[in-house]
């Protein structure tokens, strides 16, 4: 069982991490639109949106105040609505859109322009949005949580047991065993839920590869312009580690290891704290990686800005 001070702990670093992803996110919006080279076209409202939407994320979490808790090897999760659930699947997709993005911009840098094309840009969001809603319905009509059934009202008992707070409903509820049977439909809505997380994974782990490839191989350009393409490349692909680490592998492991019968050890309890924790993260990780901003965030406290170059590298872009 985890410790009420550890539960306490837990509670702190959520609060914590909902007032610095708002702050690191506002700040680095205003960062983007103020100190951004021309260079970088289109890409930084790519930033832009991502962004937006971690500080979307932010006010979701301290909205919501979601918790997970396991009872006889079976996951309960109170207050963690559909939504929140599926909220967090499109920064991974908006990652994709970024290595493709990039792997344009090495390749095919003709192919960066369908990236002002409003068609383009629609396809793209139905992308995300498929994310979304797959994972939506899933948790609406894949998992279970009626407020009179009995794996409820053990939920129920057991958050209060942690958390001291009475919750009647929002519950979502994948009871793998049912009277000593086999359920099969949340076991159906996991395999489905593994298979969203692994295909987001190797697809951006495939346009990180193929992108390395081509830079390494690019001699038509600059060696300045191949090593901007690095150091882009390189941000991103620390940004996205961290929805992997933080996001993906807690719920990988909350959502298979009840299947397995195999205990948490403490992993619900710090699942929100980790999931809170990205966007703050991910702001500061763009921040500290990026020279432009890092050194506009460095002039703000000084009250003066830096001259950062405006180098061109011809018809390449970034």
């Amino acid at each position: 069982l985890v410790s009420q001070g550890l539960l306490e702990i837990f509670t702190i670093v959520e609060h914590i991490n909902i007032g610095t992803g708002i702050i690191c996110n506002m700040i680095l919006l205003y960062l983007v639109r103020r100190f951004s080279r021309a260079s970088m076209g289109t890409y930084k409202y790519l930033l832009i949106i991502f962004a937006s939407y971690d500080f979307f994320l932010t006010a979701v979490h301290g909205t919501i105040n979601h918790q997970v808790v396991i009872v006889n090897i079976t996951t309960f999760a109170a207050n963690l609505t559909s939504f929140y659930c599926a909220s967090f699947t499109v920064p991974f997709t908006l990652m994709i859109i970024h290595f493709l993005y990039r792997y344009w911009a090495i390749k095919c840098p003709d192919r960066i322009i369908l990236f002002s094309d409003k068609r383009f840009m629609c396809l793209l969001a139905s992308f995300s949005l498929s994310g979304f809603v797959t994972w939506y319905c899933l948790c609406i009509f894949g998992l279970t949580g009626a407020v009179d059934e009995v794996s409820t009202i053990a939920a129920r008992e057991e958050y209060y047991r942690r958390y001291k707070r009475n919750v009647t409903d929002s519950y979502l509820i994948a009871e793998h065993w049912k009277d000593g049977k086999f359920n099969f439909r949340p076991a159906l809505v996991l395999f489905c839920f593994d298979s969203i997380i692994f295909s987001c994974i190797t697809l951006a782990s495939t346009l990180c590869i193929l992108t390395l490839h081509h830079i390494a191989k690019a001699d038509a350009i600059s060696a300045y312009s191949k090593y901007l393409h690095q150091k882009l490349l390189k941000t991103l692909i620390a940004q996205t580690v961290l929805p992997v680490v933080l996001v993906y592998i807690p719920y990988f492991c909350i959502l298979s290891l009840p299947f397995l019968s195999i205990p948490d050890y403490g992993l619900t309890a710090a699942c929100t704290a980790f999931n809170s924790s990205f966007p703050a993260v991910d702001a500061i990780i763009v921040v500290v990686l990026m020279k432009d901003y890092r050194v506009g965030l460095v002039s703000m406290f000084l009250g003066r800005r830096k001259a950062t170059p405006t180098v061109s590298i011809g018809a390449i872009p970034t």
